[in-house]
């Protein structure tokens, strides 16, 4: 008997990594893997209607992202209860894997230490030192990719600590920069890995193959073992197919 994992997804704008995560589920991709519910802090967002047309349960908690508040301690205060609620749905819908898929809000340490390596993250760079960290978000982190010698970009998934993007990795994938590239077309180039590798770091974790060393600064992967690797991508290969006839 497969053991289920239950993932609670946290997403605020367009919720294209949502899609593809749940589209590797409508398509049998995933094993042991259900995705039990989608919270936004937005009521706006896109990312909503995605999840009612998957039948995904969707929760709106109004966020602090965007709001103006009187003190820093008032923010703090609604950052907590918004935590705090997300903890109780969790706990009311028995996830185990919270993902962060284009949240915009920084949580709180309480809801950190609350589900300790159980929250996953993805930033759209590969070198996390360099264009990760606080204020490292959306077209800016390309921006910067570009300003830079570097010759290549990608994505890091990696679990979520109060040290902001400085998590244990779980997972990279990279892309090289051509001399034409620009934010927009290295954005495009870069979600496109993305879809492909949260999937692939959610049933890394799923299948129990994801481990946090003594320190809690790193990961042992067993990606290759029992040809795990050569299933997965055996699996993928029709999500990747659908998305080249998207093309």
């Amino acid at each position: 008997m497969i053991r289920v994992t239950k993932v609670l997804v946290l997403a605020s704008g367009r919720g294209t990594d949502f899609q593809a995560i749940v589209d590797h589920q409508t398509m049998g991709i995933f094993k042991g893997v259900v995705i039990s519910g989608m919270i936004c802090n937005h009521a706006d967002a896109p990312v909503i209607k995605r999840a009612q047309d998957s039948a995904i349960p969707s929760f709106v908690i109004k966020g602090v992202t965007g709001t103006q508040f009187p003190t820093s301690m008032a923010k703090e205060e609604a950052r907590t209860a918004f935590d705090n609620r997300c903890l109780e749905l969790s706990k009311e819908m028995r996830t185990e894997l919270v993902v962060l898929a284009g949240f915009d809000q920084i949580v709180s340490e309480n809801f950190v230490e609350a589900c300790k390596f159980k929250i996953m993250n993805i930033h759209p760079a590969y070198d996390m030192d360099r264009f990760g960290g606080k204020n490292m978000v959306g077209n800016k982190v390309h921006e910067m990719v570009l300003k830079s010698d570097v010759g290549y970009s990608g994505c890091t998934i990696h679990y979520v600590t109060n040290d902001i993007d400085g998590g244990p990795v779980i997972l990279k994938k990279r892309t090289e920069i051509s001399r034409s590239d620009t934010p927009e077309s290295l954005e495009r180039r870069i979600l496109k890995l993305e879809h492909l590798a949260y999937p692939e770091a959610i049933q890394l974790v799923a299948d129990g193959r994801v481990r946090v060393d003594e320190s809690g600064r790193r990961c042992f992967v067993d990606r290759y073992s029992d040809s795990w690797d050569i299933d997965w991508d055996l699996r993928q290969q029709s999500y990747i197919a659908r998305e080249r006839e998207k093309e």
